[in-house]
């Protein structure tokens, strides 16, 4: 596998989507999707907002495939969590399917993003919400990954695990704001009405 990943970084920003495709799609890929985004904004700052968006776009693809594996055969494929841990599970995708996903796609390793994302094929989420929130998620945190790794470089990994639980509360803040002024907007014209 590690040489499959040097192989693809040769190849660049494809090359970058590929890895995080797969790695997303279940196949773990050393050193992870995460570093790459830092060590490739360190080598190129200018291109992190393009890096982050191309991880993204790799990891919806990726989490997509095991969606569709959660919707064709979710119950065999959750088995192999314990039933406790899939009972917790699905109780918080019937609470608020979006949010959960979206939390377990910004959550570090080793969040279990895969239970998360199995059981909201499972559960026959829509693929629309589904896409949005995993897009949404994993945006917010390449964007975060690769800004440090372009203005701190190679001490952005020590930062990333000495901070991540103050980054991810900030992150998760701001994806409540945004979600408020958005409910907040859309609630407005039927006031009026």
């Amino acid at each position: 596998m590690e040489a499959l990943k040097n192989y693809l970084l040769a190849l660049g920003i494809p090359g970058l989507f590929a890895v995080v495709a797969i790695d997303s799609a279940g196949v773990p890929i050393p050193g992870g999707p995460d570093a790459l985004v830092m060590l490739l904004s360190w080598q190129r700052p200018a291109l992190m907002p393009i890096f982050a968006l191309t991880a993204a776009l790799g990891s919806v693809l990726g989490c997509y495939i095991l969606y569709l594996v959660g919707r064709k055969g979710g119950d065999v494929a959750l088995r192999r969590f314990g039933s406790e841990r899939r009972e917790r599970v699905m109780a918080k995708m019937r609470q608020n399917d979006l949010l959960a996903v979206f939390v377990a796609v910004i959550g570090p390793p080793p969040f279990p993003t895969k239970v998360f994302i199995l059981t909201a094929g499972a559960i026959r989420m829509s693929w629309k919400r589904f896409v949005a929130a995993v897009f949404a998620g994993r945006l917010l945190r390449f964007l975060a990954e690769g800004y440090l790794g372009a203005h701190f470089g190679d001490k952005a990994a020590e930062i990333l695990s000495e901070y991540y639980p103050t980054i991810l509360v900030t992150l998760l803040v701001a994806a409540a704001f945004v979600i408020a002024i958005r409910c907040f907007m859309h609630s407005r014209p039927a006031d009026a009405a």
